[in-house]
């Protein structure tokens, strides 16, 4: 699973902690995707010993012959162990449950575990938490959803006293406009939470969604400090989006082949990638998807400026189109791809 460093944090350094309303009331169900997907789980440091206590003493049971972690030949004395896999999951799964969660409790899990399915961005501003649908719980949650869908604050699933990880931009500048100009931290959120609204709350199909997006996008980036707040430019571009002419449709043939390959170039070639599942997803469901990757978008702050957020967008849209189901589109852009390497490669629609 790829990702920036993690990163803690108390309640006091953040405040508010933002979630889309269709994830406010996550909870884990054990379902065990993450556990049954034989991915490397890394266990820090300060974790090895009260599990390798717990296998002493009776309380965790690895299979017969297992060694339950795993220590990479040469690594110096600090660094993580690995759990074990075993057929694909992890050692510690066993009756439909995790035992290191259900005898040592939730703070003895590994970080990786821990924040399974959150995917966070933490800015000067607060943390914003979307989740990953490769989680079937997440995925439920973009089913049946109360009308309309917007981004919410201190829900009861992300309290503000949580452990976030994720993307780390509290000492970055905010995302960019365009290549040579910098939004603000404010503009930035306004305009997050302007495109859930117009993608998730539209009763358009999702292409068309994008193509409305593409005028706000493009209406936005064209901005100068000369012609007043950013604010009010994005206020302005995002109702020019929805009442004026939809921009190009940009999901050709072409298009969806192109993106695909992007999303596929960036995943290390010794990991296994799904075949598409041909599954139909809805229009609303695909609406929501989309608008649970402009929210937290990783790419807004590792790309080169609103036409890469958008295309990252336009790849999602790419995959369900290809006939990937919603967990595999975020199986692949989530947790294969290397998020920097999508970034780079998105970054040229700037140009």
């Amino acid at each position: 699973m790829h990702g920036a460093p993690a990163v803690g944090r108390s309640p006091q350094q953040f405040s508010p902690v933002r979630a889309l309303s269709f994830h406010a009331s996550y909870r884990c169900q054990h379902r065990g995707a993450c556990c049954e997907s034989g991915w490397p789980i890394p266990v820090e440091a300060e974790r090895i010993a009260p599990i390798q206590h717990a296998v002493a003493s009776g309380q965790l049971h690895a299979p017969p012959g297992h060694a339950p972690l795993q220590f990479p030949t040469g690594a110096p004395s600090d660094a993580p162990a690995l759990l074990a896999i075993t057929h694909r999951a992890c050692v510690f799964r066993h009756a439909s449950r995790c035992d290191i969660h259900a005898a040592l409790g939730p703070a003895a899990l590994p970080l990786a575990c821990r924040q399974f399915p959150r995917v966070c961005v933490l800015d000067p501003r607060g943390v914003s938490v979307t989740l990953s649908h490769y989680c079937p719980t997440a995925r439920a949650m973009l089913t049946d959803v109360p009308a309309p869908s917007r981004i919410v604050t201190d829900a009861t699933a992300f309290p503000y006293d949580a452990e976030y990880s994720g993307l780390d931009a509290r000492a970055a500048l905010p995302p960019l406009l365009r290549r040579d100009v910098l939004m603000d931290w404010d503009s930035w959120w306004h305009c997050e939470a302007l495109a859930v609204d117009l993608i998730a709350n539209a009763t358009a199909s999702p292409g068309e969604a994008i193509a409305r997006l593409h005028v706000a996008v493009e209406e936005t980036r064209a901005w100068s400090p000369s012609q007043g707040p950013l604010l009010s430019r994005i206020d302005a571009a995002f109702v020019a989006a929805r009442i004026g002419p939809a921009g190009p449709d940009r999901h050709s043939s072409r298009d969806t082949s192109t993106r695909r390959a992007e999303i596929f170039a960036a995943i290390p070639g010794d990991l296994d990638t799904p075949s598409p599942s041909g599954a139909v997803v809805t229009p609303a469901i695909a609406r929501r998807l989309l608008a649970a990757h402009a929210f937290g978008n990783w790419t807004a702050h590792l790309g080169g400026g609103l036409r890469s957020w958008l295309r990252s967008l336009e790849a999602v849209h790419a995959l369900i189109r290809a006939g990937f189901d919603v967990g595999q589109v975020d199986l692949l852009i989530r947790h294969l791809a290397d998020p920097t390497a999508l970034a780079n490669s998105w970054s040229v629609a700037e140009s």
